[in-house]
Order: C-alpha cells, then structure tokens, then sequence
C-alpha cells in the first residue's frame, strides 16, 4: 500500500538517485571547467542543470514529508 511505512524506503532511493545525478553532473562541471575543452557556457549550463536536479529533489522531499502526514493519519 501507499500509506505505509515501507514505502518510505523507496522515497529514500528516489531522493538519493536524484542526489546522485547531481553529484555525477557536478563532477563532469568541475572536470570540464579547467582548460580550453569546452566553452563556459556549457559548464555554467550544467551548473544550473544540478540546480535543477537538486530542485526536484527537494519537491520529492516535501513530498516525502506529506507521505509521512498520510501514514501517520492512517494510523490513528
């Protein structure tokens, strides 16, 4: 069921992947950034792509706090 407690753990990995993906696009960013290999537009586009990446990551987690108003009501 949806309103319970285990499904919290897959909240859990979903809030993790998407941390994940940020962290991977922000390495590429800071890889990319020394030198001449590419413009910096396109690390300062990927710089606002992690942005976007931690964003939904964010509205998952405050989804994941009214999952925890659901559960909590459906216990009582």
């Amino acid at each position: 069921t949806v309103f319970s407690l285990g499904a919290f753990r897959y909240v859990h990995v979903v809030i993790g992947a998407f941390v994940a993906a940020a962290f991977l696009v922000f390495a590429l960013a800071v890889v990319l950034a020394p030198g001449e290999a590419v413009a910096p537009g396109v690390v300062l586009l990927l710089g606002g792509v992690v942005v976007a990446i931690l964003g939904v990551a964010l509205v998952v987690l405050v989804l994941r706090m009214l999952l925890a108003q659901a559960v909590a009501r459906d216990i009582e």
